[in-house]
This record gives C-alpha cells, sequence and structure tokens, in this order.
C-alpha cells in the first residue's frame, strides 16, 4: 500500500463521527475505490473497489460491515477483505429470504446462527448450481464469526454475548466431517487430474511448439513455468524484463509474491532450460508493448475492450476463463477416461508439487519454490502421493527390511530387539509414526521432521543426512533423480559452486543404488524375495 497525497484510511480515533477518507472514497461513500493506494500490479478498476450496495436497505448492518471492512483492510489487504465482503454477502442473501425482518448483527442469536451455519452447509452457488465447497462454506462461515468476535472488541453494534459463536463455528464448520470428507474427495479428484505422466508432458511440448511457432505465447509460456516452478498466476504475471539472473554458476529467475506477505517481496527461483527458453521469447513478445507503454513487465496485452487498444499488465483474475481454458479446448486436450481436461492454473501449480514430489525433491524444497510460509501449506498438495508409502509404513520399516542411509544398521539392529509398529493397524502405525516425527518422503523416510523447524543437517536434499533412510520401493526414483543429475552436470560450467552440489549429489545417488541393489541380489539367512517384486520397484 502506498500513500497519495493522503494516507489509506484518514481515520481520526479522537473524532470518531467524522467522515473521513477511504482510499479517494469516504467512509460514508457505497463504494470505496483504492486505485492509486493499493500496490497490486496485477489488480486495477473495479478488483480495487469494495461495494456495500448489498446492504444499502439494512443502514445498521452497512455501519458495521464498513468498520469490518477498514478492519480487514488496515490488518490485512484488499483481497483478503474482499473475500470477508464475499461471506458477508452471502450472510445478508440468507437474511433477506429467510427473515428479513432481521435489521442488525445484534439481533442475531444462537439459534439464527446455527440456521445460518446449516443453510451454508446445503447452498448451491448461483452461478454453476453445484453445492458450496468446503473452502467457500469456511470463508463465509469464518466471515460472520469475525464480525461477530471482533465486534464484541472493538464495540460494534453485534450482540453482547458472543461466548457460543466459537463453539458453533467450531462444531458446525471446522468439525464437520462431512466438510472434512469433501474435501478429501476434492484433493483425490485433483490428484487424479494430474496423474497422467503422458498427459502432463503432452502439454508442455506443445506449449513449447506453440511457443516457437510464436502462437499463444502468453498461455504457452505461463503453463510451462506453472508446470516447471510452481509459481502463482500473479506470480508469473508480473515477472519483469531482465528476470534471468546468474547467481553461483546457476541461472535463477528472479520473480516477487506478495499472496502470504504483507507487501510483494522479490524471491529467486532456479530456472532450467525451458524457463530460460519461455523467458527469451516473452522478452522479444513483450518488446514493443513495453516500449509503447513504459510498463516492464512481460505479459503485456492490448486491452481490446478500451478504444484504442492500449497496453496494460494481463488481468489475472479471468487468466483461467479467458486464456487458459481456451488453449486447452484448442489443442484438444483429454484424459485417461477421453473426456476433455478442464484445468486451471491451480491445477498446474498442483501438478508441479506432485512431480517435484516424485522425482525425489524434499517436501522443504518444494515448500521453498511454491511460496510457502509453512511446510503445511505443502503438504496439503503433496498428501496424496504420500498416502500409499504411509499404508506401507509398517511393511518397510520391519525387521527384515532392506534399507540404505548413515543411520541403516543401527536401525536394522533396534528393529530386530523392537519393532514398535509389528503388529499394528495401519492408522495405529501412522499415528505412531507422526509422533516419533518421521517424514515420509517421495525417495526415502527422514528421521529429522520439518515441523521442528531446525535446519537439516544434510546436502543435496536429505541424501547426505545421517537421519535420511531409503528401501527399495524408491530404487526407480533414485534411478531417474541420478539421471537427471548426470544430464545438468553435462550442461553446467565447471568447477563452479552448482557443479560441485551437483557432484555431491551424484556421489549420494550412486552409492544409495548399488547399496540397495547389492542387498537386493543377497539372500543370506533372510530372503528378501519379497523385494524383488516388479510392481514394488515400478519396473
Amino acid at each position: 500500500m502506498k500513500e497519495k497525497g493522503l494516507p489509506l484510511f484518514g481515520y481520526d480515533p479522537s473524532n470518531p463521527k467524522k467522515d473521513f477518507h477511504c482510499g479517494n472514497s469516504m467512509f460514508s461513500d457505497m463504494e470505496w475505490d483504492f486505485n492509486g493506494y493499493v500496490d497490486k500490479k496485477h489488480l486495477s478498476g473495479a478488483r480495487l473497489k469494495i461495494k456495500f450496495y448489498a446492504f444499502e436497505h439494512k443502514p445498521e448492518m452497512l455501519e458495521v460491515v464498513k468498520w469490518f471492512m477498514h478492519h480487514e483492510m488496515t490488518t490485512g489487504d484488499i483481497l483478503t477483505a474482499k473475500r470477508s465482503m464475499d461471506g458477508i454477502v452471502k450472510y445478508i442473501k440468507f437474511i433477506n429470504e429467510y427473515v428479513p425482518e432481521v435489521e442488525s448483527f445484534a439481533e442475531i442469536s444462537k439459534e439464527l446462527l446455527i440456521a445460518y451455519f446449516d443453510h451454508l452447509l446445503i447452498a448451491k452457488s448461483e452461478t454453476t448450481g453445484n453445492p458450496l465447497s468446503p473452502v467457500t462454506i469456511k470463508k463465509a462461515a469464518l466471515a460472520i464469526k469475525e464480525v461477530l468476535i471482533k465486534g464484541s472488541v472493538k464495540g460494534w453494534d453485534v450482540p453482547d454475548d458472543v461466548g457460543y459463536v466459537q463453539r458453533l463455528y467450531d462444531d458446525k464448520i471446522i468439525n464437520n466431517k462431512a466438510l472434512k470428507t469433501d474435501s478429501k474427495k476434492q484433493m483425490k479428484k485433483l490428484a487424479a487430474k494430474v496423474s497422467d505422466e503422458d498427459l502432463i508432458d503432452k502439454i508442455v511440448k506443445t506449449a513449447m511448439k506453440d511457443l516457437e511457432q510464436n502462437r499463444n505465447i502468453l498461455v504457452a509460456s505461463a503453463t510451462v513455468i506453472t508446470l516447471q516452478l510452481g509459481l502463482r498466476i500473479s506470480e508469473i504475471i508480473t515477472i519483469e524484463t531482465g528476470c534471468l539472473k546468474p547467481i553461483g554458476g546457476e541461472t535463477m529467475i528472479d520473480c516477487g509474491t506478495e499472496k502470504l506477505h504483507s507487501e510483494r517481496i522479490e524471491v529467486l527461483k532456479p530456472a532450467n532450460e525451458l524457463v530460460i527458453e519461455v523467458i527469451s521469447k516473452l522478452e522479444e513478445y513483450s518488446r514493443p508493448l513495453r516500449k509503447e507503454s513504459g510498463l516492464p513487465y512481460l505479459f503485456l496485452n492490448r486491452k481490446r475492450n478500451e478504444k484504442g487498444y492500449p497496453v496494460a499488465l494481463v488481468n489475472h483474475p479471468n487468466w483461467n476463463k479467458n486464456y487458459l481454458r481456451p488453449w486447452l479446448r484448442e489443442h484438444q486436450f483429454y484424459d485417461s477416461n477421453g473426456n476433455l481436461i478442464d484445468f486451471t492454473s491451480h491445477t498446474l501449480r498442483h501438478a508441479f508439487a506432485t512431480y517435484a514430489l516424485k522425482g525425489g525433491a524434499s517436501i522443504e524444497v518444494i515448500s521453498e519454490i511454491m511460496n510457502h510460509k509453512t511446510i503445511r501449506g505443502t503438504q496439503h498438495y503433496t498428501h496424496p502421493i504420500q498416502e500409499e508409502v504411509k499404508r506401507r509404513f509398517n511393511e518397510v520399516l520391519n525387521e527384515g527390511a532392506i534399507l540404505s542411509g548413515k543411520k541403516a544398521l543401527q536401525i536394522k539392529d533396534k528393529l530386530k530387539e523392537h519393532n514398535p509398529f509389528k503388529g499394528k493397524t495401519t492408522d495405529q502405525v501412522d499415528k505412531l509414526r507422526r509422533a516419533m516425527k518421521i517424514q515420509v518422503l517421495s525417495h526415502g523416510l527422514c528421521l529429522h521432521h520439518p515441523m521442528r523447524n531446525e535446519p537439516c543437517a544434510g546436502d543435496g536434499v536429505c541424501l547426505g543426512c545421517r537421519n535420511f533412510l531409503t528401501t527399495p520401493e524408491f530404487l526407480d526414483v533414485h534411478k531417474g533423480r541420478l539421471e537427471r543429475v548426470r544430464n545438468e552436470l553435462s550442461k553446467v560450467p565447471s568447477e563452479g559452486p552448482y557443479e560441485n552440489k551437483l557432484r555431491r549429489m551424484e556421489s549420494y545417488l550412486v552409492d544409495i543404488i548399488k547399496d540397495l541393489e547389492k542387498q537386493l541380489n543377497y539372500s543370506g539367512e533372510k530372503d528378501n524375495t519379497e523385494y524383488k517384486n516388479p510392481a514394488m520397484l515400478g519396473g
């Protein structure tokens, strides 16, 4: 946010009844316009306005909603405020239809709040006619909860007693088993969408072919960058010219994010050959547009809906509708069931996390690349992949298991003396694993858990860490990764820090593969034929 003669809000606590500025508007206005005050490069026009017309017929509610928006803007940002407003609008529509006699938030009773939460659970979208998603329900319920609880502290016109609100919200929404089940179904559905490696590979190749032919440059570029780096579309479209920088022997891409921060911050991500090629094409495409507009961005386009077709930054809220979906339809991408795919930029971001994890990247590295504040945010994307390994965890750690890693012999000896997982159900094993802080990775197990917020002692993404263990289940992952590391080594400058890092990773991978294969080929006193099953090895 920035100042424009006046601060974002001109509220004077010493004179609370005086009307004051809210961006370009006044508190009393039915629209607050923050164009020029809020530094969101990908938002403009109506996207930077908050409108209160839905509450015009309920003046007492209107006053509270305005103070709530003032609070949301001063403690968060305009996107947070607009999401909260969407939730409050759902509440006023419920009031209008079922209890139009209610004039203020102060009239909300426990029974009325229960009725509203129950309504959200069965309500349908006005645009699609489908039931509201679990995320939409949670956001709508959260908004009214925040109005009541924050209002009781700040002196807004809400009930005197709001002690029941948090309990109701937890019972009806947060701990609702149906919502949790729906969330899991949605995650499985999303995981199924991106599980077809041939389809994802075809999407990348098609995008690169379009770029070679100077067709669909914006959507093809964004698609490749998302699948290679997992960036959000709002982060991609604000990439600027000159973003590629050689650092420590690697080419990095300088891109910014503001999704989880109060203001935009610049971050560096590793740029592979595809990303470098895409950026080069974007630089060429945007050069005349940048010269004409004076804007530094690569994702520029002409505004066809405005006279004169002025150059502007691509509008990201309509990205899926105006760019991605038409491009997918044009190229007739089908899933394994023969249906045309309906991907969004979020689907592609999910695909990046999925294949990064499958390829051997640790969840910490994926979290850093995806600009997540915590590991939990990343686990949301990688959870479906880890389920199969969790189900087999008690088979992996048994006294006859084949293990490779710096602590492998110690672990084996301890398992022979006492195996805490033996005889337990899958659920019991998973609870015990979590209690012991053992993390399931795509290429093994780590006894150092990232939730402790301690730095990992290893180098090369856990491979050199004394807490890392792996088994034959991950042999193909290690082999595939070794191939990629060697391919990368053939292209990087020699004797640089990046080359040294790759050499260490190569050494770790070679040792692990040799150790696992040696144990697989040795029967000894314990027959290891169960590990020679091709299905278990991914063969």
